[in-house]
């Protein structure tokens, strides 16, 4: 299992992000299923497509990212259980900056058992039990 973050797939669908070509790298292994199922958060999704309007300033790119997302992976919701976890590690952290999004990340995985995560976000190879997928 893998749970894919924003970072990741912002670098993977635009093609001016600087971190573009190690996306395009790590997609083969995903794709090959050396992962397993691939999952997102409701909360991933949203920052993903609102992140992709804001940076390809187009609606119609942001909406087809949407709607691949969508039909390419498993989505999880963040329940009230998860949220409230999500806020005590948002409150605790030593060491990271991890923005409440993440904060969910790292609860999701916890609840589920999802170890790897596609990420250029490096503050999460600081969470114990987490396995950071990137070049």
């Amino acid at each position: 299992m893998i749970l894919l973050d924003t970072s990741f797939l912002v670098a993977y669908f635009n093609q001016k992000d600087v971190n573009h070509s190690k996306a395009m790298h790590v997609i083969r292994n995903i794709v090959e299923k050396k992962f397993g199922t691939l999952y997102i958060t409701d909360y991933v999704f949203n920052e993903t497509v609102t992140v992709s309007l804001i940076k390809m300033k187009s609606l119609d790119k942001a909406a087809m990212i949407g709607n691949y997302i969508l039909k390419a992976m498993q989505t999880i919701r963040v329940e009230e259980d998860v949220f409230l976890d999500a806020w005590k590690i948002f409150q605790r952290q030593k060491g990271t900056r991890l923005g409440f999004t993440d904060c969910t990340t790292v609860a999701i995985m916890r609840y589920r058992g999802i170890d790897n995560i596609a990420t250029f976000d490096k503050d999460f190879t600081k969470i114990d039990g987490v396995n950071c997928i990137s070049p």
